[in-house]
This record gives C-alpha cells, sequence and structure tokens, in this order.
C-alpha cells in the first residue's frame, strides 16, 4: 500500500501541515461485511463537477456486483443518476433530502437489512455530499473506505482539501487498486457471511 501521504493532496499541503496531522497516519483497509454506497450528485452539481471520476467508480461499482456486495445508491430527490452509474434491479435507492446520505433519510435501515458493517463509499461531489456522508458514516460506527479515483469535485483544491481530511480523521483512502487488493484480502461479501 501507498505511503498514507501518497495521495492527491501532496501538492497543496505543506510539510508542517503533514506533521500536525502524523497523529493521525494509520493502517488503511475494508471492514468486514461491506456495502458500496454511490454518492450521486444533484442535478446543478452533476452539471459542474468533471466527469472524470464516473469511470472509476463504475469499475469499483462492477467489482462490487461482481463479489456480491450489497450496492446502495444515495440520491437528491428529482436528481437522475449520474451517467452509467444507474442503479441495477434489486439495488437499495436512498433517497437524499440534504448533504449528508445518513440525515433524514432511510440509509441506515438499508445498511441494516443487508447486513452491512463497513461502507466503501464513491461519489461526487468531494467536498460536499460526499464529505458529510463519510463524516457521518463513522458517527453511525461504520469503518469507511474511499477510492481516490472513483470521487471527484468542481474545485480540485475542494477536492484534495477534503481528501485529506477525510483521510485524516474519518475514513481510509485508497487507490482503486489497493481497495481491490483489500478487497482479495477478505473475500467473504455479506451474502456468504451471512450462509
Amino acid at each position: 500500500m501507498r505511503d498514507f501521504e501518497d495521495y492527491c493532496w501532496r501538492d497543496v499541503v505543506s510539510d508542517n501541515e503533514r506533521h500536525i496531522y502524523s497523529a493521525y497516519v494509520r493502517e488503511r483497509a475494508v471492514g468486514k461485511r461491506p456495502a458500496l454506497l454511490v454518492v450521486h450528485p444533484g442535478t446543478a452539481a452533476a452539471a459542474r463537477v468533471p466527469p472524470m471520476w464516473t469511470g472509476p467508480a463504475l469499475l469499483l461499482i462492477s467489482e462490487a456486483r461482481r463479489r456480491r456486495i450489497p450496492v446502495v445508491h444515495s440520491m437528491p430527490t428529482g436528481a437522475t443518476p449520474a451517467a452509467g452509474l444507474a442503479p441495477k434491479p434489486g439495488e437499495s435507492v436512498c433517497a437524499r433530502p440534504c448533504e449528508s446520505a445518513f440525515f433524514s433519510s432511510d440509509l441506515e435501515r438499508m445498511l441494516k437489512r443487508v447486513g452491512a458493517g463497513s461502507l466503501i463509499v464513491c461519489g461526487a461531489p468531494t467536498s460536499g455530499a460526499l464529505r458529510a456522508t463519510v463524516v457521518e458514516g463513522k458517527s453511525f460506527g461504520y469503518k469507511v473506505a474511499l477510492a481516490e479515483e472513483a470521487v471527484g469535485d468542481e474545485s480540485p483544491f475542494l477536492h484534495k482539501m477534503a481528501l485529506f481530511d477525510l483521510a485524516h480523521k474519518y475514513g481510509d483512502l485508497m487507490s482503486l487498486e489497493e481497495l481491490g487488493e483489500q478487497l482479495d484480502a477478505k473475500p467473504d461479501s455479506i451474502e456468504k457471511s451471512k450462509a
């Protein structure tokens, strides 16, 4: 696994800031019984966020489906799914009335229904709905993992700073490849663990 600080923020975070946050450096991993949570941007945000995150997110979603990891979609009321990332039949869709996918929604009930013990989160915008969701996911007791390539924001600077903060305090940031290696090391899906 890459060094804890070897991610997208390295060109905007000073050595002094990295020193201040060094107490948060830890081993990163995907938790037990993960569910994949796709945080779809609202219509206005979707128009402003460059779509580079959607290809990697689709790879992550496809891998979760292949491994029989439950996929849950969080969508603002009235929004359409991000391009190519529409829910498949049988996947839960949770209406999101505000930034966090957890607040005033049925997400916690849906995650309990599928037996999720941890989360893998992808989506956009990084500095908005995704960040709020990861923070609340930790508050609800979930171990949260994110793939660096599968999240996006309209502002490159806010994207990097949000990921820096999330990675140090709220979730485990990895590349898609590293996340895949973590899943390979824990091949038991929720379906298998219930059997």
